[in-house]
């Protein structure tokens, strides 16, 4: 495709997918696996997260595609069987027939789901629940409105 360049001139481009930032949540969805499952390789789902040293296979989607093929042209009826152990829960996902695209390598987790908005949620639950914990709330407020100002930062009018 053309492209306009920042240099002001258009070049012939060929852009290629080549990350996807989202959440487990998401990225399960787009791959068109189960919820327990790994899009970058067939881990089964009761050994997720379990030992870090065994190595499992790759996710090879042309492979799924090719079995998917196969199914639906109703060539080989123990097929459908493959599906199940290797979590798909759909035989096509979105990135099927995307040029120079492997789905294993998109995954990439996204930071503020996962860090930012989890952890610092959670850190925050514990750093006000401890002053209530130990009877101090009303001295940490007092320290926490006695913050000097600050460009950009705004006292709030009550803590955590």
């Amino acid at each position: 495709m053309v492209m306009d360049c920042a240099d002001g001139k258009t070049r012939l481009c060929f852009p290629i997918l080549s990350a996807w930032i989202a959440d487990h949540a998401e990225h399960t969805t787009l791959h068109g696996i189960g919820r327990k499952s790994c899009p970058k390789c067939e881990v089964p789902c009761n050994e997720l997260g379990g030992n870090l040293r065994e190595v499992y296979e790759v996710r090879d989607y042309s492979i799924y595609e090719e079995k998917a093929s196969q199914l639906e042209s109703g060539m080989d009826g123990s097929t459908r069987e493959y599906f199940r152990p290797v979590g798909l829960k759909i035989r096509r996902n979105v990135y099927t027939g995307l040029h120079q695209v492997n789905p294993c390598d998109l995954h990439k987790p996204d930071l503020l789901h996962n860090i930012y908005l989890g952890l610092f949620k959670h850190m925050m639950q514990r750093v006000a629940g401890f002053p209530k914990k130990h009877k101090r709330q009303p001295a940490f407020d007092n320290a926490w409105k006695g913050v000097p100002p600050y460009p950009g930062f705004s006292v709030p009018k009550k803590a955590y």
